[in-house]
């Protein structure tokens, strides 16, 4: 558990006061709130914008799933915004 809190504070997630268990939070640009459960020995991520939920027992899948859902919303704001000024208006 220490594990998973360690990576989600060194990626910018904040812990949400006033739950059972140790939640933490992060808005990403494109994403909309990313919300950890950690559990005994596993973390749930949900993306409720997107409809993602994924359950992980190793730090190191979660990091590299965070990091690639990041990845992929840079592009694609990246890909509208070259699109915007492309358009000439």
């Amino acid at each position: 558990m220490m594990m998973f809190s360690r990576m989600l504070r060194r990626n910018g997630f904040y812990r949400v006061k006033n739950q059972d268990d140790p939640v933490y939070m992060k808005h990403g640009v494109g994403l909309g709130g990313i919300y950890v459960r950690i559990g005994r020995k596993k973390a749930l991520i949900q993306v409720r914008d997107l409809g993602i939920e994924e359950e992980f027992s190793r730090v190191k899948r979660l990091e590299n799933f965070i990091g690639d859902l990041e990845d992929q919303a840079y592009r694609e704001k990246c890909f509208i915004v070259n699109r915007m000024r492309g358009s000439g208006s």
